[in-house]
C-alpha cells in the first residue's frame, strides 16, 4: 500500500499545523491539544513557509522528564531539525522501517515538493488494519462458499 492511499483517507483534508521555531512548549501543548495531533511542523520564524523542523509529543515528554519548568523553553532547543520525509509514493512497509530506523513516529509527506500531509504511525496500524479485516473477510466468504454466489 502507498502512503497517497492513506493520506487521502485522513480526515483532516491534510491541513498541516505548523509553529514558529521561537514558540514555546506551552505554545506547542494548546496547540496540539487545540486540533487533537501529535506533531507539529516547525517553521522560521521570518518565513511561514520554510519548514525548519518537527516536534512531537515525545520530544515535549523527553523535556519534561529532564526540566520540570519547561514551559518556556523554546521549540527550536528541542526540535528534530533534520526532516525525514516521504512520497506518496512510498510503500508503507518501507516507510515503517524508515520510521523505526529513525526512531519517530510522524513523518511528512512530500508531493510536487510540497508537504502534502503528515502519517502517523497510528495512521499506517490502521489502515494495515482496516486492509487486513477486508482480506480476512473475502478468504471467510471464499472458505464458506459464499465468495461469488451470485456470480451466474
Amino acid at each position: 500500500m502507498k502512503l497517497k492511499k492513506i493520506l487521502a483517507e485522513k480526515p483532516r483534508n491534510n491541513v498541516i499545523y505548523s509553529v514558529k521555531s521561537t514558540a514555546t512548549l506551552k505554545d506547542v501543548v494548546m496547540k496540539m491539544v487545540e486540533h487533537n495531533v501529535g506533531c507539529l511542523l516547525v517553521t522560521d520564524p521570518g518565513n511561514p513557509d520554510k519548514y525548519v523542523g518537527i516536534i512531537a509529543q515525545t520530544d515535549i515528554i523527553r523535556k519534561c522528564s529532564e526540566d520540570g519548568n519547561f514551559y518556556e523553553t523554546k521549540v527550536e532547543d528541542i526540535m528534530i531539525k533534520q526532516l525525514v520525509v516521504a512520497t506518496g509514493e512510498d510503500e508503507v512497509d518501507y516507510i515503517v522501517k524508515v520510521m523505526k530506523r529513525h526512531k519517530i513516529h510522524h513523518i511528512p509527506v512530500i508531493e510536487k515538493g510540497k508537504i502534502a500531509g503528515i502519517i502517523s504511525i497510528t495512521d499506517i496500524i490502521g489502515s494495515m488494519h482496516e486492509e487486513d479485516e477486508i482480506k480476512i473477510r473475502y478468504l471467510s466468504d471464499y472458505m464458506g462458499g459464499t465468495y461469488g454466489s451470485n456470480v451466474y
